[in-house]
Parts: structure tokens; C-alpha cells; sequence
């Protein structure tokens, strides 16, 4: 009874607010998603990463244990979907980035922070910096078949990380009206982005059932598996070896529809694997926490 009210406290909250957002879609509101995602991405994760930060004070090296496993994440990621794809002769710039860059802020962050407080929510926003970097440099360059680095220098959330490791190497400690000013701003990113997630959802449609299946289990199975290994690999403790696997074993990010839209790469099949992948999950999300747990 304990563990099933521990976990109903985790799993509860990230369904009731992306079932707010899939009520509002159907009953036809205006929900402006590209108003709510710039707002979350420009102001409210820079300001999250700062307000966490100076109320979570991580070592340098536990901010580098996590961004290491990350980046080996998300190489592996890589590897093996390309290893696939090529195999299978499926369209590497349709189905790379969907395999790379899971659901790390609208899923993984709420799940992180519900299971683990402050801290948890810390280590999963070093797995989702290094995610939402890859996303719309790497992940947009193979979709659209052309690097674009220059997106680096207009990510608000990189200048944030660099000011929160200057804050850990200075031990500076942030006064009350900035820790305060960050911590109401970045609290509009965990339920904007789940209310945007329940929008998105609402909208997306399956085309080939079998192939966004087989893809979007690739996606979860391989998921955790590899940050299990990178856990076991790197002889994590217990909260970054968590924080890991769950961040790793996240559905495909629904940023990858967009860029698979944007680029015309199967917009409408990478669409079935957002659902069904994001489905499948909400019903492994219990077994994925009582292993974490």
C-alpha cells in the first residue's frame, strides 16, 4: 500500500496535467503551442536551471559523472539507431533523431522531480541540457541533411548551465529576490510542458501501425537498456544511476515531429511513433519507477 501510494504521488500528477492538455484539444480551445514552447525553452528551463541549481548545491564532479553518462547515452543511441535503420534500409534523416533524443523535459523532468525532489530534478536537467542541445543541432541537422550549430549561441539554456557551474566552482550563494524570481519562472515549465504534451498527443495520428510500433519499442527497450549499462559501466550511485535510466528510457521527443515536418521526412509515421511510444510509456512508468525506487 505504501509503494502504491509512493508511486500513485509520481505517476498522478504527470497524467491529470497531460490530460488537461489532451481535454483542452478536444473541446477545440486555442492553445498557441509554439507561444508555450518558446516560452518554456527561452525563459522558464533557463530559469529552472538556475533556481535548482542555487537551492541544490551538486559537485563538479557529480555534474560531470551526469553529463558524461549523458553524452555516452546518447552516443550509443545514435550508434545503434544507425546500426538499425541501415540494416532495415529505413530513412536515416525520417527515424535517427526520433531513436536519439527521448522525451527528456515534458516527461522525463516532471517524472524525475516527483520521484527525487530537488536533486533528481537537478541530474535529469543536465540529461535534458545535453538533450535539448542535440535535439535541435544534431537531431535537426540529420533530419534536414545540413549542420546547424549556430543554434548553440541562441540556446538560452547553455548560457544558464555556464552560470550555474560558476555558481558550484564559487560556492556563491544567490540572494532571496533572484533565487525567488527564477524558482516562480521556471516553475511554469514542468505543467506547461505536460499540458503541451496532452495538445500535441491530441493532434497526432497513426499511419503505419506495425513499423511506428517496432520503432517506438527500439526506442523504449533500447532506452533503458543502455542506461542500465552506462549506470552498471560507470559504477553510479544510486540517484544518478535512477536519474539515468529513467531520462534514458523516455518516448520519442515530439520536437523530432516537428523537425520530421518541417524536413519532410514520414512526418506522418515519426507522429505514430510519438503516440505509441508515449502511450506504451504511460503504462510502463510504474514498473520503470519500482525498479528505481
Amino acid at each position: 500500500m505504501e509503494l502504491a501510494t509512493q508511486l500513485a504521488a509520481i505517476v498522478a500528477p504527470v497524467f491529470i496535467c497531460a490530460g488537461i492538455g489532451l481535454a483542452w484539444a478536444r473541446v477545440g480551445a486555442v492553445f498557441d503551442a509554439r507561444v508555450v514552447t518558446s516560452l518554456v525553452y527561452n525563459v522558464g528551463a533557463p530559469c529552472l536551471i538556475l533556481a535548482t541549481f542555487a537551492k541544490v548545491k551538486l559537485s563538479t564532479a557529480a555534474l560531470a559523472e551526469m553529463t558524461i553518462a549523458g553524452l555516452l547515452c546518447y552516443a550509443i543511441f545514435a550508434t545503434i539507431a544507425w546500426s538499425v535503420l541501415k540494416a532495415s534500409r529505413l530513412s536515416i534523416p525520417a527515424y535517427m533523431p526520433s531513436l536519439m533524443f527521448p522525451l527528456t523535459g515534458a516527461m522525463g523532468l516532471p517524472v524525475c522531480y516527483f520521484a527525487f525532489g530537488n536533486e533528481g530534478l537537478a541530474l535529469a536537467l543536465v540529461y535534458f541540457t545535453l538533450g535539448t542541445i542535440g535535439t535541435f543541432t544534431v537531431g535537426a541537422a540529420i533530419a534536414a541533411g545540413r549542420v546547424t550549430l549556430g543554434f548553440l549561441v541562441k540556446q538560452p539554456a547553455i548560457y544558464a548551465v555556464a552560470f550555474a557551474v560558476i555558481m558550484i566552482e564559487t560556492d556563491a550563494t544567490m540572494p532571496t529576490w533572484f533565487v525567488n524570481t527564477t524558482t516562480l519562472l521556471g516553475g511554469i515549465v514542468i505543467p506547461a510542458q505536460l499540458i503541451a504534451l496532452g495538445v500535441s498527443l491530441a493532434a497526432l495520428r497513426v499511419a503505419s501501425l506495425r513499423r511506428s510500433v517496432a520503432l517506438s519499442l527500439l526506442r523504449l527497450s533500447m532506452g533503458f537498456a543502455v542506461g542500465w549499462a552506462i549506470g552498471e559501466a560507470l559504477a553510479l550511485s544510486a540517484l544518478p544511476r535512477a536519474i539515468v535510466l529513467l531520462q534514458s528510457a523516455m518516448p520519442v521527443a515530439i520536437s523530432n515531429y516537428l523537425f520530421a515536418q518541417l524536413y519532410n521526412c514520414e512526418p506522418v509515421e515519426v507522429a505514430g511513433m510519438v503516440l505509441i511510444s508515449t502511450t506504451i510509456s504511460f503504462f510502463m512508468l510504474p514498473f520503470l519507477l519500482i525498479m528505481v525506487l
